[in-house]
Formats: C-alpha cells, sequence, structure tokens
C-alpha cells in the first residue's frame, strides 16, 4: 500500500490541502495559501533542516601521580569534604572551597597528572590589592565587609580544566523575512517574503576550558577567563609547591556538554553574522561536526577566598595569570535605598523646575503625581544599578575568546525564495 502524503502549513504547521476555489493549497487554520512550488520549496527546506549535529571528541586518559606507596599527600576538609593535594611547603588554613577553618593532613590515592599548567604570575600581596580593587568604588558595600582581616586566609589553588580544541565544520539554516508595508483608505498591508537561508564553513577553536571539580562554581570559573594558553608549559611537580592542588572529579565526558554548548553557539553565531538584509532571521537547524579534536588535562591558577558576612558564606576567585577578580559581594539595604532615594530627589527637583517654567507656575495635582512616578522609577533604575555591579559572576555560553578567527573559512552561502504571505490590517476609523 502506498504511503500517505500529509503536508503541513509551514506558517502554523497545520495541516494544508488544494482550495478549488482559489486553486492552491490552503491552510484552514491560519488562513495562508501556497502554490504547489512554494509548498515544495517549503517541504525541500525543512527536509534540509531535519539533520542533526553529531559532537566527538578524541580523548586519552591521564596518568597517576603517585608515591612508592601510591598514595599522595594531600588535605581533605570535614566541612565540605574537599580532597587537595600539597606538599610540605604549603601552609593552608583555611578551605578554598567553604572557608571551614580546619584542614586535616592525610593521603588519598594518587590524582590524576595533568598535560599542562598555566602557573601563577600574581602572588598573595597582589591578589589582595586586586580584591581591594574589585570593591573599590562599590557605593552599596556595608563599610564593615572591607576589613582587611578578612581576606588574609587567601589561598593559591590550581583548579583541575579540560580543555577542548577542535575544528568545527558545518551549517546552519535560517528563516529570513523581508518585508514590504503599503496602505490604502481603509487598510494597511504587509507582505512577507520568506526565504530559507543556509551557511556554511569551518573553523578552529584552541583549547576552551571547562573547569573538572564539582566543587568550583562553573559561573565563577567561567568568569575568570580568558587565560592565555599560550602561557602554559608541560607539567612539573615544582610548579605545585607552596600552592594548593584540587583533584578533579568530573570526568571529560561529563564535562563535554558544556564544551559543545560553547563551540555551538559561536558557531552559530558566526553564521548568522553573515546573514544580512533580512528584517527578522530565526534559526531553523544545524548540522556540524568535529575533527581535529582533541582533549588535553590542565592545572589553572587560582587565589579563592571565601569570607562571612551577616551569616552568609561569599566566595572570591582571583585569577593568578592575569589578577581578574570575580565574585559577589553583599547589599547594604540601608545603602541601597539611600542611593535609591537621592537619585530620585534630584530627579524630582528637577522635574518640578520643568513644570514650573513650562506652565508659568501653573503646579496642578496631576503634574505633580506624574513627577513623582517618574522620579521613583529613575530612583529605582539607578538603584538597581548600582546593585548589579556588586555581582560579576556569570556563566559563559559561547568560546569566542578561543576560536582562532584566522581560521574561518565561509562556503557558497543559499538564500532561497520559499513563499509570500500578505496580511492586511483595517485602519482605525476616525470618530
Amino acid at each position: 500500500m502506498a504511503d500517505v502524503l500529509n503536508f503541513k502549513c509551514p506558517c502554523c504547521g497545520a495541516p494544508i490541502s488544494f482550495s478549488t476555489q482559489t486553486g492552491e493549497m490552503t491552510c484552514a487554520y491560519c488562513d495562508s495559501s501556497f502554490s504547489m512550488e512554494q509548498l515544495q520549496a517549503a517541504n525541500e527546506a525543512e527536509k534540509e533542516d531535519s539533520t542533526s549535529t553529531d559532537m566527538v571528541w578524541s580523548t586519552s586518559s591521564p596518568s597517576l601521580i603517585a608515591d612508592e606507596n601510591g598514595k599522595v599527600t594531600g588535605y581533605q576538609c570535614p566541612s565540605c569534604g574537599a580532597e587537595m593535594m600539597a606538599d610540605e611547603n604549603t601552609a593552608a588554613t583555611e578551605c578554598p572551597y567553604c572557608g571551614s577553618p580546619a584542614i586535616i593532613p592525610h593521603s588519598f590515592e594518587g590524582m590524576y597528572k595533568p598535560e599542562l599548567v598555566v602557573p601563577f604570575a600574581v602572588n598573595k600581596e597582589q591578589a589582595k590589592e586586586k580584591f581591594f580593587e574589585f570593591i573599590k568604588g562599590k557605593k552599596l558595600l556595608p563599610k564593615s565587609f572591607t576589613d582587611r582581616n578578612r581576606i588574609e586566609e587567601i589561598n593559591g589553588l590550581y583548579v583541575p580544566f579540560w580543555l577542548y580544541s577542535c575544528h568545527a565544520e558545518g551549517s546552519v539554516s535560517f528563516e529570513g523575512v523581508k518585508k514590504n508595508t503599503w496602505e490604502d483608505a481603509n487598510y494597511t498591508y504587509e507582505k512577507k517574503n520568506y526565504y530559507h537561508i543556509k551557511r556554511q564553513g569551518g573553523m578552529d577553536f584552541e583549547r576552551i576550558p571547562v573547569d573538572a571539580s564539582t566543587q568550583m562554581d562553573d559561573a565563577t570559573m567561567d568568569s575568570l577567563e580568558p587565560y592565555d594558553m599560550s602561557k602554559a608549559v608541560a607539567f612539573n611537580p615544582g610548579y605545585f609547591s607552596g600552592y594548593l592542588a584540587s583533584r578533579y572529579d568530573v570526568s571529560e565526558k561529563d564535562a563535554q556538554p558544556r564544551a559543545n554548548e560553547r563551540v555551538l553557539s559561536t558557531f552559530r553565531a558566526k553564521m548568522q553574522s553573515e546573514v544580512r538584509d533580512y528584517s527578522d532571521v530565526r534559526q531553523k537547524s544545524d548540522n556540524i561536526s568535529l575533527s581535529k579534536s582533541n582533549v588535553k588535562y590542565a592545572m589553572l591558577p587560582v587565589w579563592m577566598m571565601t569570607t562571612q558576612y551577616d551569616g552568609e558564606n561569599y566566595t572570591f576567585g582571583i585569577n593568578g595569570q592575569t589578577g581578574q577578580t570575580v565574585g559577589r559581594l553583599p547589599v547594604d539595604k540601608g545603602q541601597y535605598y539611600k542611593f535609591l532615594g537621592i537619585a530620585a530627589l534630584i530627579c524630582m527637583a528637577f522635574l518640578q523646575a520643568v513644570i514650573f517654567f513650562m506652565t508659568k507656575g501653573g503646579i496642578t495635582l496631576k503634574g505633580e503625581i506624574i513627577a513623582l512616578v517618574i522620579s521613583l522609577i529613575i530612583g529605582l533604575i539607578y538603584a538597581s544599578a548600582l546593585k548589579s555591579g556588586m555581582n560579576n559572576v556569570s556563566i559563559k555560553h559561547n568560546a569566542a575568546n578561543y576560536l582562532d578567527e584566522r581560521s574561518v573559512k565561509l562556503g557558497q552561502g543559499i538564500d532561497r525564495f520559499i513563499y509570500t504571505k500578505t496580511e492586511k490590517r483595517e485602519k482605525p476609523k476616525r470618530a
């Protein structure tokens, strides 16, 4: 028995059938009509968009670091359970993850040896100064939080990362719309020409970092980027002297989705930047594959500080190579409302002056209420802007910093007209 063919409306996806009145395929749900050629073109575009992306990475297992007994010296936090490698030169009196003051020396099974290490370039004193630069000028910061005694326990920590490199190649399909409007005495018309758009090409990504420790907040580690990976060196135990080194507990396979997301997001954005001269563009699908992919295990330097304020823990990270400082600062509610009020009062005074001169002294209740509402909105916007500046932590969804722009090669683009849809709206009738 032959297969039954079901056609769907390109606009709304509902079943569509042939109309003997118009001689075209007509949708009973949204009233769109298409010639058979337009419908076939839309179906062909849909078939092309049905292909999917497949991301496959080539990986290898790192070897173990161990002494003759298969153990390494380390520290374990009794509060959060974090385990870190260290040597006799490490003076650790506080857990860099939770701030616990009790860290007990012990031995655990050998940790995996990294292939690469980015050495510390920022020392402890410099890291402290970077922190004070970070909090300088924060108007909503509680005054007692700036006590220097709070950051004496700042720890240098090598954090485990997976570094993903690959050549990504493929295509991304879009639906594009070009609009044209006109009107007559009774109606406003809008004609939309729909196009199937495809952009294709290839590009290289070098050493996209994904942290490999569940103890570390992903957004905090992302916010410390970028690292200059050209300064990475082959592993040598000497780099760990005087620092802690966290063991990885996120496998390379489990870290892959975050690397994939960043590659895909950057690839899609790069392809969409090549789509021009359309009023609306919507991504439909992509078909991207990886080649020359490899993953390396690396240790990256971070200064970590955890402090408590008003019963809540606050954790800050400082890039041990660049000094970039990230974290969430506490907000003094009194200061928040103070600056909201100041901004509102200034705005109110300005509006009062404007109303006075524009109305020649005729101040009305309605005008006062409007001025008050506007002033409060301006005050809220200003105070909210100050509050947003207290937190610079955000997760990364792209890998633009690790894209080799010189490697980008674009293929032949496709812009194929699919169908036209014209809508009309009745003009409001004049009284």
